[in-house]
């Protein structure tokens, strides 16, 4: 009898305290509207361009919604928020220190 595949389980790293305790002080809930992360995060974006870029994971956030409706609202939940902020700085500064180690 052999076992249905499984899915693999793909843990993020863990968010910096410190960014997840910012954002809690900033948005004030642990859940927040994907329209205030959009409006506060990625201003270069519209609505739909924002919603687009999630669904094709440009924008790798997961989306939670708390109803099974078409029309409930969506949110993105702090922790996710901060390990995306934390690893597009960890990104940043590893090109920095790439640009420095190859000037002359």
């Amino acid at each position: 009898m052999s076992q249905p595949a499984q899915r693999e389980l793909r843990l993020p790293p863990a968010p910096r305290q410190q960014t997840v305790e910012l954002l809690y002080r900033t948005l004030g809930d642990v859940l927040v509207p994907i329209e205030q992360v959009r409006a506060r995060y990625f201003r270069n974006l519209n609505e739909d361009n924002f919603t687009r870029a999630l669904n094709a994971g440009r924008v790798p956030l997961p989306v939670t919604v708390l109803d099974t409706s078409a029309k409930a609202p969506k949110f993105v939940d702090i922790r996710h928020l901060a390990i995306f902020i934390d690893a597009r700085s960890e990104a940043a500064d590893a090109t920095l220190s790439d640009t420095v180690a190859n000037q002359p």
